[in-house]
């Protein structure tokens, strides 16, 4: 009888899930549109309800795909993290789902107390800004929502609720709401206060990897009934695990259309140095291994690469691959004058500068290449500052399929390699069910799985064109 686990990653863009059978192999993988609506103003928002149809959708395809014989050990779920609902007392959904970057939350926000705004990112690792959830139930507040009696769920905690598993908030899931003191590890007092509300807002908080009961008895899909339910954690932090990076000293270079830097230390920096880190972009949280925590860093540079493409008519081949060999023979640093700017998060614009006639598109390329690298640099070089240094960067994403790109980054740290995983996501969540149904202890003082237990299950990726970038 074989044996599988099935991993979800919630994502903004697309809901996905792999079946990954004990070995590590991917088996099967399957996926749909995570389904958002606009109500205007840039709100953007979806049913729970939505939330967990997609999810039974995958379920029962993935099952199907699997031979007579196979049991369904575990779920896990992993998942942005700032997006969540409220439930009653009875699990009845009393919110919709913000997404993370949905604006209400902004005026909030901005209507911090002196003193709480000063304290916030010392204690919490975040910056004061209405993607932290804490802002965003603080809008559902002011709309008139009572949330006395109410208990905070993230996406995937919601999921595994509805699946017949108990009420959990996750370390990593929680780390990224502004409910979190990150010294402690227990919810910040302060929040709560502001809010209004009492620590019962959140439910009993666990470790990523923590079992979080089991599939209900009467599930639609017999072959699941009794499969161990975790919350895998934060999706980044989750790649990070699955791509093997998740021991201290190293970091995952996720480059979408986002480039978000996830690096891992062993120790939690005082708050002053927390709240410095915050201000200057890098959030600090609980990561999903043993012993870590997590120090995470974005910029807009697979955005701005996109658009460069664009402009320069280079979007698909052959005219992307010949932009892609023509700025590999360029000199190192030859941008011809050319810059490039709207890199940091805060940013809404793209500019091309030309400073000259004797630029090529090949220049051009460089340029916006070389604009996202220097981001990336002083990201990591803030993280060495702070006594986290990275010796080993493992990029992982679409865009590492060009080899202008790739090469950019290979100074960056001591040690660069390329994602030795596919679907990181989704094969980060399934094994972290592993680790839930077979060695999670609850006596544990840290029940995380450690960073090593990965990489001894790392599933290579398949071949690929080398020259493909994401869509």
């Amino acid at each position: 009888m074989s044996v599988v686990d099935l991993g979800f990653d919630l994502g903004t863009t697309v809901t996905k899930v792999s079946a990954v059978a004990d070995d590590g192999r991917r088996l099967a993988d399957h996926s749909v549109a995570t389904d958002w609506r606009e109500t205007g103003e840039g709100r953007v928002d979806r049913s729970p309800a939505s939330v967990v149809e997609a999810v039974e959708l995958l379920l029962a395809r993935a099952v199907a795909d699997l031979g007579p014989g196979t049991t369904v050990r575990s779920v896990g779920f992993t998942s942005m993290a700032e997006a969540g609902v409220l439930v009653d007392a009875a699990g009845r959904e009393q919110s919709p789902v913000i997404a993370w970057y949905d604006p209400r939350g902004t005026e909030q926000a901005a209507a911090l107390p002196a003193a709480l705004r000063d304290e916030f990112p010392a204690r919490t690792g975040l910056p004061v800004s209405h993607v932290a959830s804490l802002f965003k139930l603080l809008h559902l507040r002011d709309a008139g929502l009572d949330l006395r009696g109410l208990q905070w769920l993230s996406v995937p905690e919601f999921v595994v609720l509805r699946l017949g598993g108990r009420r959990v908030a996750e370390l990593s899931l929680l780390g990224r709401t502004g409910l979190l003191d990150v010294h402690t590890n227990r919810p910040w007092l302060p929040a709560l206060e502001h809010l209004g509300v009492g620590p019962d807002l959140l439910p009993e908080v666990v470790a990523a990897g923590s079992p979080a009961g089991t599939v209900r008895a009467d599930h639609p899909v017999a072959a699941l009934r009794g499969a161990v339910l975790t919350v895998a954690g934060h999706d980044h932090a989750v790649a990070a695990a699955a791509t093997g990076c998740g021991a201290p000293g190293s970091a995952l270079d996720s480059f979408g259309t986002a480039e978000a830097y996830l690096a891992s230390a062993s120790h939690v920096p005082d708050p002053a140095v927390v709240r410095d880190l915050a201000v200057r972009g890098i959030s600090v949280y609980p990561h999903t291994v043993r012993g870590a925590t997590g120090f995470i860093g974005g910029t807009r540079t697979g955005l701005v690469l996109k658009r460069v493409q664009q402009v320069l008519g280079a979007e698909h081949d052959p005219a992307r691959s010949a932009l892609d060999a023509a700025t590999l023979a360029l000199a190192p640093g030859d941008t011809a004058d050319v810059s490039v700017t709207g890199y940091a998060m805060e940013d809404h614009a793209v500019d091309i500068h030309l400073g000259s006639e004797a630029h090529t598109p090949a220049h051009v390329w460089r340029a916006a290449i070389d604009g996202g690298t220097a981001r990336g640099r002083a990201l990591l070089g803030t993280l060495r500052e702070a006594g986290v240094p990275v010796e080993r960067l493992v990029v992982a994403g679409g865009w590492t399929r060009m080899r202008s790109v790739l090469a950019a980054r290979q100074d960056l740290a001591p040690v660069v390699e390329v994602s030795a995983v596919d679907q990181p996501g989704t094969w980060g969540a399934a094994r972290f069910g592993a680790w839930a149904a077979q060695h999670a202890d609850p006596t544990d003082p840290d029940p995380r799985p450690p960073a090593g237990w990965f990489t001894a299950h790392l599933a290579p990726v398949p071949p690929q064109p080398t020259q493909e970038a994401p869509a």
